[in-house]
């Protein structure tokens, strides 16, 4: 994808929370969220329109793309059918999509959101700051703790893959969307480690690394308007093979250009572990 393809597509501005001063050690506590001491800080930001050049996009260069597909059961909101159906639906897919040999769900990375203008709430609310999920280090105790959630014993593999799916169940136009930066433009530093605490001390999967996204007016922001429940887009979570894009940032925004009676925002997300010879 060249600059220039991104300068000429529309766009639209719209606010971003990236990283804020944060003293000391960087938490979210969901355990004691009074230890919690995350800070941000808005910042506007053009949001390019990657519609017209969506074919142009690729998971190991930008980081993420744009995928047709129709499920049987994304508009449930059965966790125990979504596990069961629509995982094996997301695998796969991504073995499709990426050459995979083979692809293994994260169970815990299943996530129903619904926008907080809605009616009736399902799951969560959007994710509205800049982040990514992994590090190298959280990539690695999410893999074993899938291999043994799974019981799974991959072949030899060359490189593994954590892809994220993420896909709108409402009709559009929506909202609220999700926007992600190119891979391509983000730099060392454009990032802060912080932790996520979601068990007691020393209990397995307990504290987790993840990372905030700091300012910098060089990161391409984009999105897919008019998302329809027949697309997705899948995105690097992490990559073992730094040659390729190893993660990206994302975030929830309020698109300035959704009218008064837009839908409010359902999705669902999914995460996967691929890996290849």
């Amino acid at each position: 994808m060249s600059v220039t393809a991104t300068r000429q597509s529309p766009s639209v501005e719209a606010t971003v929370q990236y990283a804020g001063d944060i003293e000391g050690r960087a938490v979210f506590d969901a355990v004691d969220p009074s230890r919690t001491n995350l800070a941000f800080v808005p910042h506007t930001v053009e949001i390019h329109d990657a519609r017209p050049f969506q074919d142009q996009l690729s998971l190991d260069r930008e980081g993420f793309q744009l995928v047709r597909h129709t499920s049987s059961v994304a508009h449930s909101v059965d966790i125990e059918e979504l596990d069961r159906v629509y995982h094996q639906e997301m695998a796969e897919l991504i073995k499709e999509v990426t050459g995979a040999r083979e692809v293994i769900v994260q169970r815990t990375g299943l996530v129903l959101r619904t926008s907080e203008r809605a009616a009736e709430r399902v799951g969560t609310t959007p994710a509205r700051f800049a982040h990514l999920d992994y590090t190298e280090v959280s990539a690695q105790q999410f893999l074993d703790a899938v291999l043994a959630a799974e019981d799974a014993d991959p072949a030899p593999y060359r490189r593994y893959a954590i892809y994220q799916a993420w896909r709108a169940t409402s009709t559009p136009p929506h909202d609220s969307v999700l926007a992600m930066v190119d891979a391509t433009s983000v730099a060392d530093g454009d990032t802060r480690l912080f932790y996520g605490v979601f068990g007691p001390e020393g209990a397995p999967m307990s504290l987790l690394e993840a990372q905030l996204g700091k300012a910098n007016p060089a990161h391409r922001w984009l999105y897919f308007s008019g998302l329809t429940p027949d697309e997705v887009i899948l995105f690097k979570g992490f990559d073992s093979d730094s040659a390729r894009a190893t993660g990206v940032m994302h975030t929830a925004f309020d698109d300035p250009t959704a009218p008064e009676d837009a839908s409010p925002r359902a999705s669902i997300e999914s995460r996967f572990f691929a890996f290849f010879d």
